[in-house]
């Protein structure tokens, strides 16, 4: 695939994560998947996950927001497989809180497909946010706690 194909690629990311669309994003997915979280401390959110909790991902954090988590492409860079992403969120949460945090995404492709995406953001908003909902693989669980 080429580097504009590639970036396409990530735009339907995106817009298949703002629209919920669990089939979509799996189907952008290679079938040995990987997100990589690049954050250094608290250490539980230094996670690897596969392809069922990254889908799952957006559902679970929305599901404790007023509406679901608004996830922006600001801009992309393309090289070679790889694709260079900045991008922010915002989101209410049903208790009032606000959580806006900015990324930076590392996608690589294999086949045509996302192969790994590494993630880099602000690890305490996240955590300041989304802590009390995680266990301790960094995985977000059903319940409150």
């Amino acid at each position: 695939m080429s580097t504009a194909d590639n970036k396409r690629t990530v735009e339907a990311y995106f817009a298949a994560v703002n629209a919920m669309d669990e089939e979509k994003i799996r189907s952008l997915l290679a079938d040995d998947f990987a997100i990589v979280s690049m954050n250094r401390n608290p250490p539980v959110l230094r996670y690897k996950w596969g392809a069922d909790q990254f889908v799952a991902a957006p559902r679970l954090m929305s599901a404790r927001m007023k509406k679901p988590l608004e996830l922006r492409l600001l801009a992309m860079t393309a090289e070679d497989d790889r694709v260079a992403v900045e991008s922010d969120s915002h989101g209410e949460m049903l208790d009032g809180r606000v959580y806006e945090n900015s990324y930076h995404f590392l996608f690589t492709f294999k086949d045509g497909k996302i192969h790994e995406v590494k993630e880099y953001c602000c690890s305490y908003t996240a955590w300041d946010i989304f802590g009390r909902y995680l266990n301790d693989k960094g995985e977000h669980v059903d319940e409150n706690r």
